[in-house]
């Protein structure tokens, strides 16, 4: 008389054979007791999630030095990740945000820096691509920085782009200036744009032949 397979004292699970309905382990080929080979061969069986890690008697090493320092590292490491985080937060929370809106006549290019105590300087450039703008004319090329706080208060501040060949704000087409602008302490983000300012606006030109007073003709006696 064959002797019946006893189950597997270990931990492993157990399915119904489809032939002969017994409970067996689910990762055999054949069924111990008919004998039947199994759909799929076990090749489709669902495998425990504990199965795919790394037993630790594979790296004895590892494990002793675990059983040694292991209390430790539960300890130290918590709190490495806190101080880690407390640091990088600082620089996520207070960062500045730059935003350039697309513009046809004008590209602005800028970069944040950090300086000591906390200030940051935006520095970058802008690119003439409208009309020229010459030296000695009434207008100018500006950029306008537009500062939103914490708070929702904005503030607006013009900066002048310098080209290395010509005044402040007076940019040909094609050519490019830089500029530097000093951001306040509490600014959440910072709006760039560029425009053409008119150095004549609200000014009033007086006439030569208006401005020179004439004394009236002496009699002769």
């Amino acid at each position: 008389m064959t002797k019946t397979p006893a189950l597997d004292p270990e931990g492993r699970n157990y399915i119904s054979c489809p032939h002969c309905t017994i409970q067996i382990p689910d990762d055999v080929p054949d069924c111990p007791y008919c004998r039947q080979t199994l759909p799929g061969g076990g090749a489709g069986k669902r495998r425990d999630i504990r199965e795919l890690l790394v037993p630790p008697e594979r790296f004895p090493r590892l494990r002793k030095c675990y059983r040694e320092h292991g209390k430790w590292v539960k300890v130290v490491a918590p709190a490495l990740l806190a101080v880690l985080a407390l640091w990088l937060a600082p620089g996520f929370l207070t960062r500045v945000k730059i935003i350039v809106p697309s513009d046809n006549a004008f590209l602005i290019e800028a970069e944040r820096e950090q300086k000591d105590g906390g200030r940051v300087i935006l520095t970058g450039k802008l690119v003439n691509r409208g009309e020229d703008v010459p030296d000695l004319s009434l207008r100018s090329i500006g950029v306008i920085a537009e500062f939103l706080y914490g708070d929702g208060r904005t503030e607006r501040k013009r900066v002048f782009p310098k080209s290395p060949f010509r005044g402040e704000g007076a940019l040909l087409r094609g050519e490019s200036g830089a500029f530097e602008i000093d951001v306040p302490k509490g600014v959440k983000s910072v709006t760039l744009r560029g425009e053409v300012v008119n150095l004549g606006e609200d000014r009033v030109f007086v006439p030569a032949t208006r401005g020179i007073r004439r004394l009236p003709a002496r009699r002769n006696r």
